[in-house]
């Protein structure tokens, strides 16, 4: 006899690497299986962000960005918004931190759609405290 079994799909994000996103945290995204395009590639330099969010939204993009400004509510992503947040601003504190962000999204653990997330360790810290409190 034949088991049905339910799949569920994980979720799949585009991410959309913001002008100020340096090129070995692009890679970062891709190494770890995820699809991107930037600002960069698009040619997009100088758009304003409601333009840019606009744009996000008609191709379903999740925004990285170092922008606080992306905070602001009338700045809205339907797929999500990532601002790194990390002093001092270098690759070699960046890096670590959204690769293991990417792995939770990977194994489901966070998902960022319709959500502001600012990117830090105390990201990581408060959400090992949520788990905590919620088993």
């Amino acid at each position: 006899m034949l088991m049905k079994v339910k799949w569920k799909s994980p979720m799949i994000y585009n991410f959309f690497c913001d002008e100020n996103i340096t090129r070995k945290l692009e890679k970062t995204i891709k190494r770890c299986g995820y699809r991107d395009d930037s600002e960069r590639n698009q040619k997009l330099f100088g758009v304003s962000n409601g333009d840019l969010v606009k744009y996000l939204n008609t191709h379903n993009f999740t925004l990285i960005t170092f922008d606080k400004d992306f905070l602001k509510s009338e700045l809205s992503v339907n797929q999500g918004i990532i601002i790194l947040d990390v002093k001092p601003n270098r690759d070699e504190f960046a890096v670590p931190l959204l690769e293991e962000f990417l792995v939770m999204l990977k194994n489901e653990k966070i998902n960022c759609i319709g959500k502001k997330i600012l990117l830090n360790q105390d990201f990581f810290r408060n959400f090992a405290e949520e788990v905590e409190e919620g088993d």
